[in-house]
């Protein structure tokens, strides 16, 4: 049990620099394929093939602890393109075979997930071809459908932008495989060397330009901080203290830190856009819906003067977008979106934007509900979030969603959409306390079994990967926040 949640809050503040995400297989694979400057037939990063062979799954996959097919399927097909080009197939025959047994048995199990990982209609399609060039021993007709949602996506980028560094698709850019023109690839690099602070497609740029220095920058710091392995993006530092202090505004355990997050909240108005918001780096070229979202709210609740007609910029016809191009709108952009309108009552064009957000809930609830969110892989995320934002603009909807998670409440007080997490539990706890704190009639039963849980089996820097990139990975300050926040705001009540 923590001695007390505000000062496990000032802890997350001022606490030691954790890398912001967890290390991952898909990324690290890539990064394997990476030449060395100087002997172009020996790999810069030894270490990435190390430690693609120690973190092989026992039933052949690599890829998050939570079995999710995107991810373990792209990871697994990474891992073995990998060692398969680089590692020396006599030397990793083993882990190959067991890689390709893996695929053949799951790839066709890739319908069963409510999403798709991030790019992965455009990035499967190119590994897996890959991989009938290296003779491995997979089902390629069971990729076909890939192809077909491939040019589905392409259609929606128009040509001129494909390398661009405004749009996400340089995040993925991996994709284009032996078809990179390097001379306009240049145009999609940020300042820091990197391609949409992915370390994969900056790893997949060295291994057609090895010469590039300022990618080979970029990918050795990240190399260097995370122990041989690669992380799914970096930096991401707005993302990851904004939805730390969201987390943790919603237990109020801010009110006492003002001067420790004043630096932060500087920083997020310094960043600021006018006109299209903020990413989740000041050193990524492109907005996003979400991020500019929750930081709104942050800042306006705390007086910097910020015009909500940004939000029109990712208006659609019947929802908004989080990016450009995009091929599925984001059920969670909307609810962060809601929750941020309770800061602007008198904005003119505020009841028809809540009316479009409201339909779009309505359509994608699942039984009526709950959501399912692109950005994480269990309902309970983007359910938990919905009561908060629904709260004032549909008492309704938000019962019904409250009754869903009370109904699906382990024995042990926790919840989990595969097996228990601290971190689902946590969301569930934050959604419980806030509908009660608004109804006023808690059932304490339910919240009293949530946090004991939640007390006895957090684990800070062990929360398994749930959020969805081009594969999962964990930002575990962020989950962290959850839970901190979720037992403040039970401990309120």
């Amino acid at each position: 049990m923590y001695d007390s949640t505000r000062e496990e809050a000032r802890r997350l503040l001022h606490g030691p620099v954790r890398t912001a995400t967890s290390t991952t297989a898909y990324d690290t694979a890539w990064t394997a394929r990476v030449p060395d400057g100087h002997n172009l037939s020996a790999p810069a990063f030894p270490e990435a093939l190390e430690w693609l062979r120690n973190h092989q799954h026992p039933d052949g996959s690599w890829g998050g602890q939570i079995e999710y097919y995107h991810d373990r399927v792209i990871s697994t097909l990474a891992a073995i393109t990998a060692l398969a080009r680089d590692g020396g197939r006599r030397r990793d025959a083993e882990a190959i075979h067991r890689g390709e047994t893996y695929l053949r048995r799951n790839v066709r199990r890739l319908r069963h997930d409510p999403h798709e990982t991030v790019g992965f209609e455009l990035i499967f399609p190119t590994l897996w071809r890959e991989a009938q060039r290296l003779e491995l021993n997979l089902p390629y007709a069971a990729g076909e459908r890939y192809d077909r949602l491939r040019e589905e996506k392409l259609r929606l980028i128009p040509p001129s932008v494909l390398y661009s560094r405004e749009v996400t698709v340089a995040h993925s850019l991996e994709f284009l495989g032996d078809n990179l023109d390097v001379e306009r690839a240049r145009d999609a690099q940020e300042v820091n060397g990197s391609f949409g602070n992915s370390p994969s497609a900056t790893a997949y740029f060295l291994t057609r330009l090895p010469d590039d220095p300022a990618a080979r920058r970029y990918l050795t710091e990240v190399m260097a901080s995370n122990g041989g392995a690669a992380v799914p993006l970096h930096p991401v530092e707005i993302f990851d203290q904004s939805w730390m202090l969201y987390n943790l505004d919603l237990a109020g355990l801010l009110d006492d830190l003002r001067d420790e997050v004043r630096p932060c909240f500087d920083h997020f108005y310094r960043a600021w856009d006018d006109e299209r918001g903020l990413g989740f780096s000041r050193q990524y070229s492109v907005p996003d819906l979400d991020d500019t979202a929750v930081v709104f709210k942050l800042l306006r609740k705390r007086g910097y003067d910020l015009d909500p007609l940004v939000f029109t910029a990712y208006e659609r016809e019947d929802h908004l977008a989080c990016f450009p191009y995009e091929r599925n709108p984001s059920v969670g952009v909307h609810v962060h979106l809601l929750d941020t309108l309770h800061m602007c009552p008198d904005w003119e064009p505020r009841p028809r934007v809540v009316d479009k957000i409201l339909g779009f809930l309505r359509r994608t609830r699942v039984n009526y509900a709950y959501w399912f969110d692109k950005w994480h892989v269990s309902p309970y995320y983007a359910t938990s979030h919905a009561v908060v934002a629904l709260i004032g603009f549909d008492d309704e909807m938000a019962r019904d969603a409250v009754a869903w998670i009370v109904a699906s409440q382990r024995s042990d007080g926790s919840w989990g959409w595969g097996r228990p997490t601290a971190e689902e539990t946590a969301y569930c706890l934050q959604a419980l306390a806030a509908y009660y704190r608004h109804t006023g009639s808690p059932n304490r039963t339910v919240l009293s079994r949530a946090a004991q849980y939640l007390y006895e089996h957090h684990e800070p820097g062990n929360y398994p990967p749930m959020w969805i990139d081009k594969c999962l990975y964990t930002p575990s300050q962020i989950v962290h926040s959850a839970v901190v926040s979720a037992l403040g705001m039970y401990e309120d009540l």
